[in-house]
């Protein structure tokens, strides 16, 4: 039987009090990992209740991680208790919609400070540890719009470039430290977030279904392929693994290349 290596280890999780981020640490407390969900939605205690319910070891911190003060009381209460942190999974962000001209000054701010500051200063918050440690993983989330950005989602399309080389700088600093940093970019996730906005828009969960079909590999990503990835990524199995970004994202990125039938969903669905 392969070894995953991450029994005991100790893992904050941004953003993890639902969707991707609850996918996440609950794959990685299954996998012996204390996780630590770190949110700004109150929710993140009970599901951290919800995961202590099934045996892991998992606590919520209160957190808004664009915030650098809260961010480092955040990391002291980690070390606190467990006495090292051993991975980062950067997964906090939000998805407004606008483009050029309906894009206020204020939500271009916020979508920056959420999805990219945030992922700046909990590096930077946790790396002194892992250092010390002489070891680290630290994944951030980001997507298939950092490469196929579409002009609806022009800040978050932006915020999600500048995390692609937020990951590749990373790697590239702290590889001697044997400090691993990579990216995981999910594709159309079926999160209970997109499920509720698609039906309040008048599309039904059969029309999702159906539209999920017709991308490449044939249905829409859910939170437990982002959570694979990750898995994969912070264990023993990735151990020369660095700068490298895994798109779960069901070949939507690279079919949207070269076919149209793809293009023109992307379109409809995002």
């Amino acid at each position: 039987m392969i070894s995953l290596g991450l029994d005991g280890k100790i893992a904050i999780v941004t953003g993890g009090s639902a969707g991707i981020g609850f996918a996440i640490a609950s794959e990685l407390a299954e996998a012996g990992v204390a996780v630590v969900l770190a949110d700004v939605a109150e929710e993140g205690a009970a599901k951290a209740e919800m995961l202590r319910g099934r045996g892991a070891k998992a606590h919520f911190v209160r957190t808004n991680v664009a915030v650098s003060n809260d961010v480092v009381t955040l990391v002291d209460e980690v070390m606190a208790s467990f006495g090292r942190i051993d991975i980062l999974v950067n997964n906090a962000g939000i998805y407004p919609r606008g483009g050029l001209l309906d894009t206020s000054e204020e939500m271009w701010d916020r979508v920056m400070d959420i999805n990219l500051k945030s992922m700046f200063l909990c590096s930077q918050a946790v790396v002194p540890h892992m250092k010390k440690q002489g070891k680290g993983s630290i994944v951030n989330l980001s997507s298939s719009h950092a490469f196929i950005g579409l002009p609806e989602l022009l800040a978050y399309s932006v915020s999600k470039g500048g995390i692609s080389t937020l990951t590749r700088n990373l790697a590239g600093a702290l590889a001697r430290d044997r400090i691993r940093v990579n990216g995981v970019n999910p594709g159309w996730v079926a999160t209970e977030k997109e499920l509720a906005e698609r039906q309040e828009a008048g599309q039904s969960l059969e029309w999702l279904i159906e539209r999920g079909k017709e991308l490449p590999l044939g249905r829409m990503q859910t939170g437990q392929d982002a959570a694979n990835a990750v898995l994969f990524l912070v264990s023993d199995l990735a151990d020369q693994v660095t700068g490298q970004i895994i798109h779960a994202d069901g070949g939507k990125e690279v079919a949207t290349l070269f076919d149209d039938r793809s293009l023109e969903v992307r379109k409809e669905v995002l």
